[in-house]
């Protein structure tokens, strides 16, 4: 008697062959899978995941030279509108003003007097107040106003009139050796609070190629 030909046997071979087709599915679905694995791997290493986004650290266009090269300036300004940075230059140091204004984010504009229309009266005064009580600042009517929705500010980057809630951030700067300014957009030196006025004493002497250390809220 063929053993295949009984109920049992019969039962017994459907269960074989139900059982070879599943881990022929399941072999089937797993090189499938490897394969298609295989082709995403493929197609990222052809075309690789780069960024667009500018390097947050760079390297300005201008060297300390041309920053200090007028020499009667009490303040003299650079600006890489490119990379929203402003270079400065004072009696105390070197700082780097951050154009990003804190309202919306707009690039404010460099201008010779701040405080000309934008309703703060008697602007020469407003200024030389708000300098007057750190003592070492600078005193002058230059600074930035933003394009977008009128804000202003000292050249400290002090916020004073229009919606911006806080001071623009300073970032960390430092003189590469051949003498070109090294920005990073990465490291803040100087980030106020809204309401924060006091003028920032953080600054990077050019004669010996380093900071005081003076930071604000970083």
């Amino acid at each position: 008697m063929n053993p295949y030909d009984t109920r049992t046997g019969k039962l017994h071979a459907r269960v074989e062959t139900t059982r070879r087709q599943f881990l022929l599915l399941v072999g089937a679905l797993g090189a499938l899978g490897a394969t298609l694995l295989g082709g995403i791997e493929l197609l990222k290493f052809m075309f690789p995941g780069a960024t667009l986004e500018a390097p947050r650290q760079f390297k300005t266009g201008f060297t300390v030279d041309d920053l200090t090269g007028t020499g009667t300036l009490k303040v003299n300004v650079i600006s890489d509108t490119a990379n929203r940075v402003t270079v400065v230059l004072d009696t105390a140091g070197v700082y780097a003003v951050y154009l990003v204004c804190t309202h919306l984010g707009c690039t404010p504009n460099y201008v010779s007097d701040v405080t000309s229309g934008s309703g703060v009266t008697n602007s020469a005064a407003t200024v030389a107040e708000h300098y007057a009580a750190e003592g070492g600042a600078i005193a002058t009517r230059n600074g930035w106003a933003c394009p977008c929705h009128g804000s202003r500010y000292y050249i400290d980057s002090t916020n004073f009139y229009g919606p911006a809630p806080r001071p623009m951030d300073w970032l960390d700067i430092q003189v590469g050796p051949d003498k070109h300014f090294v920005v990073n957009r990465a490291a803040l030196t100087v980030y106020r609070q809204a309401g924060d006025t006091a003028v920032p004493t953080w600054r990077l002497d050019l004669k010996t190629g380093k900071n005081n250390g003076a930071t604000i809220g970083v």
